[in-house]
């Protein structure tokens, strides 16, 4: 093998190497942040089956209702509100 050829395999471990270290040292960083990112995407999960699937969230609403109205009242009353406020929030940024 040539001396060039040498010194770039010699680099390419090196590097390999590096970056073995580096990932190693990724993972153990970021292993803490596992189990939040886990309940995160399975609330983006159930956000999307409901949106997906609105007639069942009309259902649980109402089964709700017939059992305690004041609390569904009051969940109408916050649903309202977030809604408002999602809509002022997104005018803000998209402009039309």
């Amino acid at each position: 093998m040539s001396p060039k050829r040498t010194t770039i395999a010699e680099r390419r471990e090196k590097l390999i190497l590096k970056a073995a270290s580096q990932r190693a040292l990724l993972a153990q960083d970021i292993a803490p942040l596992g189990t939040p990112l886990t309940i995160a995407y399975r609330g983006f999960q159930l956000v999307r089956y409901v949106k997906q699937h609105p007639i069942l969230m009309l259902g649980v609403t109402s089964a709700i209702s017939v059992i305690r109205p004041r609390r569904m009242l009051q969940w109408i009353k916050t649903g309202f509100s977030a809604l408002n406020l999602a809509r002022s929030v997104s005018n803000l940024f998209i402009k039309k």
